[in-house]
């Protein structure tokens, strides 16, 4: 087993919305991030050290309100993003 740093369940979703942003395009860029790759963590639940910066440039967050260490199967031919 390895680790991963991963969002809090449902926490992206809730962070657009009291952002007040209304697209996804918007809330990406307001993170310094592209659209691409707000839909990975969407998808992965993998908070990369790119999106954990943006959310606290942007909005003030720190690392401990957002995220949690989740372990991650590598043998299950995943790999952990970066």
């Amino acid at each position: 087993m390895a680790y991963q740093i991963e969002f809090k369940p449902g926490f992206l979703e809730r962070a657009k919305r009291m952002s007040g942003l209304k697209t996804d395009s918007a809330f990406a860029g307001a993170l310094g991030i592209s659209e691409s790759a707000l839909s990975k963590a969407r998808k992965t639940g993998v908070a990369t050290p790119a999106l954990i910066v943006g959310l606290y440039a942007a909005f003030g967050f720190q690392p401990g309100e957002v995220t949690t260490i989740g372990q991650h199967n590598e043998s299950a031919g995943q790999s952990l993003a970066a």
